[in-house]
């Protein structure tokens, strides 16, 4: 169930379960984190500090309250942030004021929406959609409940034949292609290694094929679907992606992944030699990871059935898989779990 806007802020701002659960997502707590780089904005002057080349306004400003991990790389930025409901805009004044060529790009991922006013339209934004606005034009972005954008700030010469993007009036990118999909998790990625993480800084190889995803992005908004069959990023991205949302069909092959990207096999396997692992290798990988869970909360299911609702072709092969893996078979993995229901016998193995 959603929480509600009164459980998301706390009396003082937001509230510390929302923290909390918010920088665990991001990577805050793994260890690995660059926790001196954490920033938070609260209040009146929070507002005023929340960033340079927007005006923010709220309903309450002494109940602002906004956290932001930010991190130059060498051609772009990265950020991740946690906020308050909030308006933020960028008027003709603060354009002549405050000069930007900047395309920002940001996905969340918690409940609520965002309204993104241009010219006289309004258009809504819900959570794993991409917002793409440019600080070359006036805009009114809107969150009525506390949200988490993490996001890219790339100039706009960087984008070549997609630098005028953003000027208009755009459409949401659609969430259920591959691209937009691809394009969301990996900014979402990005952002906690960079931003967050100790990670170094990535290569400019890497920066420039994350801003060619954005090109891409930008592209569909304006019906041109131009293959990207050459962005080993994306390819890696949307391969991972289809694996994730359809390992569990025991017919799922890397034919499969080819298919849905209308690519050869050739061309497939190609983005993924210097990763070391086979696309079959990670989609077995997958069925395991989906398997163990199951076996560990799912007492109530018989190893056949864990078998198949997990992808693999029959149950010598899932067994196979977990004593290469755990050297132990399923059901000696499900006896040694915390959620054992000792009430179930189970006859299998």
């Amino acid at each position: 169930m959603a929480q509600t806007d009164s459980e998301h802020v706390g009396t003082g701002g937001l509230a510390p379960q929302v923290i909390e659960s918010w920088e665990r997502r991001i990577g805050v707590e793994s260890g690995n984190s660059r926790a001196q780089e954490r920033v938070r904005l609260s209040g009146p002057d929070g507002m005023q500090q929340y960033w340079q080349h927007v005006r923010v306004s709220v309903d309450d400003p002494d109940g602002f309250d906004s956290i932001v991990y930010v991190r130059q790389l060498s051609l772009i930025d990265t950020f991740c942030a946690i906020r308050t409901p909030l308006r933020v805009e960028r008027d003709d004044p603060l354009i002549t004021k405050e000069p930007s060529d900047d395309l920002i790009v940001t996905v969340s991922t918690l409940p609520g929406r965002a309204v993104v006013k241009q010219g006289t339209r309004d258009y809504v934004y819900r959570p794993g959609q991409l917002v793409i606005v440019s600080n070359t034009a006036p805009y009114v972005e809107t969150t009525h409940s506390v949200s988490d954008p993490s996001g890219l700030v790339i100039p706009r010469k960087l984008l070549g034949g997609e630098s005028g993007a953003g000027e208009g009036v755009r459409r949401p990118v659609a969430g259920l292609t591959s691209l937009a999909r691809a394009t969301a998790a990996f900014i979402r990625q990005f952002t906690s290694d960079t931003a967050v993480g100790h990670a170094s800084e990535p290569k400019q190889e890497t920066e420039l094929a994350a801003i060619e995803l954005v090109r891409a992005a930008l592209g569909q908004l304006n019906d041109d679907n131009r293959p990207l069959v050459n962005n080993e990023l994306f390819i890696r991205q949307a391969a991972a992606d289809l694996i994730e949302r359809h390992h569990r069909d025991p017919q799922f092959s890397p034919e499969s992944i080819c298919r849905a990207l209308h690519i050869s096999r050739r061309q497939l396997y190609r983005h993924f030699e210097s990763t070391g692992e086979s696309l079959a290798a990670l989609i077995a990988e997958s069925r395991l990871r989906t398997a163990h869970a199951l076996l560990l909360t799912r007492a109530d299911m018989p190893v056949v059935s864990v078998a198949m609702a997990s992808g693999f072709p029959s149950v010598a092969t899932m067994r196979n898989r977990f004593h290469a893996r755990y050297n132990k078979s399923p059901n000696e993995l499900r006896m040694s779990s915390p959620f054992r229901d000792r009430s179930v016998e189970e006859a299998c193995d």
